[in-house]
């Protein structure tokens, strides 16, 4: 807004006042039209507030209680004045005050000044009753009140007085029944304004702002636990889609939501969700929600002594069908107890059936595909033909699957296996991938249509110098790249890599050699198993449907099976699969044991 100013016009002697005013002031001056005049600021007892216009009234709130009665008034009047008013008077404020206000424009307008300070609780009694103060807790819209545990909420009498404010549909000292709620209304100073309460007495817990529990697409959680300053882990005990999730809050007891909080198509991944809670006690918190936790019970728990093998014996685990294949180094012939399977009771139900097998030195990876046949691979440690068995289930008789040598790969070292890991069906459409010890080099056979490509792409793992054991598995169909997990002097970790293993992003700093990746309902999963030393194996899985590097690092599921043993060849293994209808998780480690979950409910 400009006002013209005529001192800014030079008057110069000699010269008419009209040429003064065309070569001192612009056009824009003269022909500016000013605006309506308006009441902009309210000084209460010297403290300014902003009104608000609602038609022909001009409204400011005070805080709640404060005394009317008189009260020092300045008004701030742009493009213009009042002229039936003056400031910096005492005015009683409890009755709307008329305005007449008169702009520069010529115009003259008739307005209403309210003040108003809602009422405040003065005074509140339970007959009979100890209330602490702190316990008492009036808000612009409630008044709940926690008494002691045990109280006879039937038959109370209450009385409470206001300042500005007069019960309207309350009778003080009445006897009455508060098992369920109530509401009263108070008449404001100005006899006009109604103000609505809720009014609740329970022996219940109330007070700040809190999330007791949540449901998330229909199932509640296990527990909401709060993580300073107010961030809220739910813990659920079934998987679900986290990232379009409905959610349902319950509050502490007296709590009101933002109503713009609707809890629909939350991503609950993202782990940046909000809403804002106020509390019994009026005050207002926001709350971020975080990633979601699974919180499971294991289908079984087997401690690595129950296996009845030796010192760092175990060394791999997949699904096949109802049972879980277990391999052991100490397998080295037809005549040597293992590869053994399992039910999922963990009960040792048999061992395969290792007839024509010809194994160099040892069994020593498997992998299953998405139907339940596996693949075991030797360890190696020789330059002439190496044979890669399959199983179609864990009864079936073994047959020569991938056969490899010295020569057939084309390097100048003997090979010497450091894993196996399958994507997709054997029977249909997979990728098989087996990496070599203490190398860089990943061997990738695809199978179309249930016809298996004989000849390998070598690929090359981007660190160097990896342990004896790492593995690189591919992502479900539909999906282009891999995961590795790798340990060795460069690098020890998860790594997301491209297609042709070049990295996109890595997590450090942990001790995992295999994983496995599931597409499940439209979402992919990843899980592995880390072991932690002096800790244990830490089992996790990961909704990695983004791809992106927080999805890696933050996982939906992360439990320790605790155990100080060491794992001396580092050596642990994951598996996915569905059964039954539901997904489901095995995690392994050397020395420590296995464990079975049912990641759905």
């Amino acid at each position: 807004m400009k006002i013209l100013n005529i001192s800014k016009c030079r008057v110069t002697l000699g010269v008419s006042l009209l040429i003064i005013l065309l070569t001192a002031c612009s056009k824009d001056e003269l022909t500016r039209t000013y605006e309506s005049v308006k009441v902009v600021g309210v000084k209460v007892n010297n403290e300014l507030f902003t009104p608000q216009y609602i038609d022909d009234v001009v409204q400011i709130k005070v805080p709640a209680g404060r005394d009317l009665s008189n009260v020092k008034l300045q008004l701030l009047v742009a493009n213009g004045e009042a002229t039936n008013f003056e400031n910096n008077a005492s005015y009683d404020c409890r009755k709307p005050i008329s305005l007449r206000l008169k702009g520069m424009n010529g115009e003259q307008t008739e307005a209403v000044l309210k003040v108003q300070s809602p009422p405040s609780l003065s005074s509140f009694i339970v007959e009979g009753v100890n209330v602490p103060k702190e316990n008492i807790h009036f808000s612009e819209n409630s008044l709940i009140v926690q008494v002691p545990p045990h109280t006879d909420l039937t038959n109370l009498k209450v009385t409470m007085e206001f300042v500005n404010g007069t019960l309207m549909d309350f009778t003080n000292g009445i006897e009455s029944d508060y098992t369920d709620q109530k509401t009263f209304k108070l008449k404001g100073s100005d006899d006009e304004t109604i103000y609505s309460y809720d009014f609740i007495i329970t022996t219940e817990e109330v007070g700040p702002a809190s999330i007791r529990s949540m449901t998330i697409n229909g199932i509640a959680t296990d527990s909401v636990v709060l993580k300073s300053p107010a961030t809220l882990v739910p813990y659920v005990n079934s998987l679900t889609n986290f990232a379009n999730a409905a959610v349902v809050l319950e509050t502490g007891f007296g709590n009101r939501i933002d109503p713009g909080f609707t809890g629909a198509g939350l991503n609950l991944l993202s782990g940046t969700e909000k809403v804002k809670i106020t509390g019994s006690d009026g005050i207002e918190k926001e709350f971020t929600i975080a990633r979601p936790q699974l919180s499971l019970q294991p289908l079984f728990s087997k401690v690595y002594d129950s296996f009845g093998f030796g010192a760092n014996d175990l060394c791999g685990v997949a699904f096949s069908g109802n049972n879980i294949v277990v391999t052991n180094y100490s397998a080295v012939a037809p005549t040597v107890i293992g590869p053994n399977y399992y039910n999922l009771s963990g009960e040792r139900t048999g061992v395969l059936n290792k007839t024509g097998v010809v194994i160099a030195n040892s069994l020593r990876k498997l992998a299953s595909d998405d139907k339940g046949a596996f693949l075991v691979v030797p360890l190696g440690l020789t330059d002439n033909d190496q044979t890669i068995y399959k199983w179609d289930n864990v009864t079936s008789a073994p047959v020569p699957y991938i056969t490899y040598s010295k020569a057939s790969l084309g390097v100048d070292y003997t090979p010497r296996s450091a894993g196996i890991n399958i994507s997709g069906s054997l029977d249909g459409n997979a990728i098989i991938t087996v990496g070599m010890a203490q190398k860089t080099e990943l061997f990738v056979w695809t199978v179309t249509g249930g016809v298996l490509n004989t000849r390998p792409q070598k690929l090359a793992f981007p660190y160097d110098k990896s342990g004896y054991y790492w593995s690189v598995e591919p992502l479900p169909a539909g999906s282009s790249g891999f995961v590795g997990a790798s340990t060795g002097t460069n690098f020890n970790g998860i790594i997301s890599l491209n297609n042709t293993l070049g990295e996109l992003h890595k997590q450090t700093g942990i001790i995992a050699t295999d994983c496995k990746t599931i597409k499940y309902k439209d979402r992919i999963y990843l899980a592995y198993t880390a072991y932690a030393t002096g800790k244990g194996a830490l089992m996790r899985v990961c909704d990695i449907t983004d791809g992106q590097a927080a999805s890696y690092q933050n996982p939906i599921f992360d439990v320790t099976m605790p155990s100080t043993a060491a794992n001396g060849n580092n050596t642990m293994d994951a598996d996915m699969a569905v059964i039954n209808g539901k997904l489901h998780a095995v995690f392994a480690c050397t020395n420590i044991g296995m464990r079975l979950y049912s990641l759905e409910r």
